[in-house]
This record gives structure tokens, C-alpha cells and sequence, in this order.
């Protein structure tokens, strides 16, 4: 629930925080030592318990890690990509949902008399819903692919770390130092097909619900 414990090591490639806090972001290369990269695959195994198996980690990715009070409570995975695909919206993408069993169709309302009082009674019945709402987990893009730098292909926080802006921290930090010498825009930033949770922080961080994904390939040994 608060992440995994964590130490800290001699050699620390330190990226800056929004945090007031004595928190830090650590980022972690191909070519760095076993011992971080052991460290790396027992946050991944973690991260798979909710994300599947076998997909998040290659030996080329950069990982960046989120430490706060001695434990790593959050990590993103990327990697470098030349072109991602814009995700087309669906008019719910957004917009607060409504719960199937909460949809109603209301019929006109019958009203009666009771003495001096009106009482009214108004008829209902659950709707069915639409196709797409069922399908939350279906993405399509445009067929033109647009011009893309990083790839995301994973970000996990823990479960007691959530909603405390630590996945905003993360991107932000891999803004900053994937690329030497730049700072890389939004726009050139893709997600690996999001889940339902991914896209609504995805429409947070970019402000718009037509940001860029791209289809992540298989993990090789790291």
C-alpha cells in the first residue's frame, strides 16, 4: 500500500520534485549497476500485480522513480519512440459517468389528488447501456500516425500515494531530462494504450482527451 522499502545508494542520478518534502526522483539507465536494476525489477514485479505481466520493462527503457519517506512510491517506465497515433474521443471521454444502474428513462408523471395535497408519481425504468459505454476499454485512433519523441510506457504509483500529484511529478521530471539539452513538450509525449484509469490522468495532465498513444512491443531481458 505505501510503496516499496528503500535505502537509498551511493550513486544517485537525483531529478528535482515540486514537493516541499525531502522527496526525490531518481532516474535509472540500461548501463547502470546490478544492484539498481534489481531494484527496478522488484518495483516492476509490484507494478505488474496491477498492470499484467511481462510487457512493462526492456533493457533500452529509462525508469524514473518517485522516493518519499524511504520508500519508492511511484515509477514510470519509457522508452523512445519516432511516431504515435492521436486517440480519437468518444463524447463521454471527459465527462463525469454515470453509473448504468443509475440511468433512468422517466415516463410523463401522473399526479393525485389527496385532499388539499397533489401528490406526484412519476414512472420509471432502467435504460440499457449503450455499446460504448460497455466497450470502456476500447481505443481508437486517427490512421495518420503524428511525430512522437517518448513513450510512456507504464506509470504506477501506490495505492496510498495516489491523488497526491506524484504521476504529474513523474512526467515532468522525464520532460526534463529524456532527451539532453531539452526539455520535450507535452505533444511529443505518447501513453501505451491507457486503461480507463490512465486516460482520465492522461486528460488531466494534456487537457484534452485527443492526446497520443502508441502500441507498446513486448519486454526482453533487462
Amino acid at each position: 500500500m505505501q510503496g516499496i522499502s528503500f535505502k537509498g545508494w551511493q550513486n544517485e542520478r537525483t531529478l528535482t520534485t515540486h514537493s516541499l518534502k525531502e522527496d526525490r526522483i531518481l532516474m535509472i539507465l540500461e548501463h547502470d549497476s546490478p544492484a539498481h536494476k534489481n531494484k527496478v525489477k522488484e518495483v516492476v514485479k509490484m507494478m505488474e500485480v496491477e498492470l499484467g505481466e511481462d510487457w512493462i520493462l526492456h533493457q533500452s527503457c529509462k525508469v524514473y522513480l518517485f522516493i518519499s519517506s524511504q520508500r519508492i512510491a511511484g515509477c514510470l517506465v519509457a522508452e523512445q519512440i519516432t511516431e504515435a497515433f492521436k486517440l480519437i474521443p468518444r463524447p463521454e471521454d471527459g465527462k463525469q459517468r454515470t453509473s448504468p444502474a443509475l440511468m433512468r428513462e422517466t415516463s410523463p408523471s401522473t399526479t393525485i389528488p389527496f385532499g388539499n395535497i397533489v401528490l406526484k408519481r412519476e414512472a420509471s425504468k432502467r435504460s440499457r447501456p449503450s455499446e460504448g459505454r460497455l466497450c470502456s476499454g476500447a481505443i481508437v485512433c486517427e490512421e495518420e500516425a503524428k511525430p512522437a519523441v517518448c513513450g510512456i510506457r507504464a506509470i504506477w504509483v501506490s495505492p496510498s500515494n495516489r491523488r497526491k500529484s506524484i504521476a504529474t511529478q513523474l512526467l515532468d521530471a522525464l520532460r526534463g531530462s529524456f532527451c539532453s539539452g531539452r526539455v520535450l513538450e507535452k505533444s511529443q509525449l505518447a501513453f501505451s494504450q491507457p486503461s480507463s484509469l490512465g486516460k482520465a490522468f492522461a486528460f488531466n495532465y494534456f487537457g484534452t482527451p485527443a492526446f497520443l498513444v502508441y502500441k507498446a512491443g513486448d519486454s526482453s531481458d533487462y
